[in-house]
C-alpha cells in the first residue's frame, strides 16, 4: 500500500489549510489529517524517532531519512499520513506498474481499536446502499462511539474502548 500524496488531496490540502498539518525535510514531506486518524500507532512503533506524541511538533522529519520516513508513512491504515517526494530528488522515471485488485478482503482487528479492512470490498449503510470508500482500507468502528459510523474517527480513546 502507498500513501503517496494524490493530485486531488494536494489540491485539497492547499484550499485547508487549517485541517492538515505539513512537516518536510525538502527531500519528502509528511501531511498529517488528524480527524482521519484511528491511532493504530504503526507510525510511532515504526519509526520512534521521527513520530513521537509527547514531543512538540510530534513528527520530526530530520530525525531520519526520507527512504525510511516515506516506509513508515505507507503502513498507515487510514491515510492520516501521507507523503510526497519532491520531485527535485527524482533520479529516474519511475516503472508504470499495474495495480491489481486483490481477490479477497482482509479484516483485522486492532487492539482497543476498530476493524480495519482492506482488498476487495464493498461497504452499504442499513438501506443496502453503498458508502464511498475514498481509499483501499476501511476503519470500522467497533465501540460505538464514533460520529462518522460505521467508520472510526478516533472515538474508542476518549471512550475507554476495550476488548
Amino acid at each position: 500500500m502507498s500513501n503517496k500524496v494524490t493530485k486531488a488531496e494536494l489540491a485539497e490540502f492547499k484550499k485547508n489549510k487549517e485541517s492538515v498539518k505539513e512537516f518536510s525535510n525538502g527531500e519528502v514531506t509528511v501531511f498529517w489529517q488528524p480527524e482521519l486518524c484511528i491511532h493504530s500507532a504503526n507510525c510511532l512503533i515504526g519509526l520512534p524517532a521521527v513520530f513521537n506524541s509527547k514531543k512538540k511538533p510530534w513528527i520530526n522529519v530530520h530525525a531520519s531519512n526520507s527512504k525510511e520516513i516515506m516506509r513508515i508513512v505507507d503502513t498507515c491504515p487510514s491515510r492520516a499520513l501521507v507523503h510526497l517526494k519532491s520531485s527535485k530528488f527524482v533520479t529516474s522515471k519511475p516503472r508504470a506498474t499495474v495495480k491489481k485488485k486483490a481477490k479477497f478482503a482482509r479484516v483485522q482487528i486492532l487492539k482497543n481499536g476498530p476493524a480495519l479492512i482492506t482488498g476487495n470490498f464493498i461497504v452499504r449503510d442499513t438501506k443496502k446502499k453503498k458508502i464511498k470508500i475514498e481509499n483501499e482500507v476501511a476503519a470500522i468502528c467497533r465501540c460505538g462511539g464514533s460520529k462518522k459510523k460505521p467508520f472510526c474517527d478516533g472515538s474508542h480513546q476518549t471512550v475507554g474502548f476495550k476488548d
